[in-house]
């Protein structure tokens, strides 16, 4: 199998990145719907027990024992519903928290390895560009090609005053 590009791996680690923005999203829409489920599931519970609570009273408004009973049942199962709902949000913020340090994880390494596959793509092109300069700056026939393939060049005369020295 050959091995990828560094265009490849760089476009991979945005497609990555992309992935982990969108898992994060839904993963935020499904516990947003579970809460909003499970507040409507307590509401209409509530609202059961509001009118079980009124139609015992109403029935026999005079008996105090029945209505102050009916009245305690319906509190208790009503703070019972709201701890189960703060259990409940308290459960889905932890699972949050976590999911958010695993998406930042991922996000991270989708950074990390997108910009690898661009310092790697980056030296390719410098190396091309190096190349490319070095045959401007020798060419291969004429110019200063003679004394880099080490031809002998006739030497210049001494003028008067000057001194050959090697």
């Amino acid at each position: 199998m050959p091995q990828p590009s560094s265009i490849d791996k760089f476009f991979g680690a945005v497609d990555d990145a992309y992935d982990v923005v969108l898992d994060t999203l839904k993963a935020g829409v499904h516990r947003g719907y579970r809460v909003s489920k499970e507040v409507i599931d307590q509401a209409q519970t509530g609202q059961r027990e509001a009118v079980e609570l009124a139609a015992t009273i109403a029935k026999s408004p005079t008996d105090l024992a029945a209505s102050s009973g009916a009245v305690v049942k319906t509190l208790t199962n009503t703070q019972g519903r709201a701890l189960g709902l703060s259990r409940q949000w308290l459960d889905e913020a932890m699972d949050a928290q976590q999911e958010g340090r695993e998406a930042l994880r991922r996000l991270i390494d989708a950074n990390r390895q997108a910009g690898e596959a661009v310092i790697q793509s980056s030296r390719g092109l410098a190396g091309r560009a190096q190349e490319r300069a070095r045959q401007v700056i020798r060419p291969r026939r004429g110019g200063n090609s003679a004394k880099a393939e080490g031809e002998t060049r006739p030497r210049r005369k001494a003028r008067a005053g000057e001194t050959k020295t090697e």
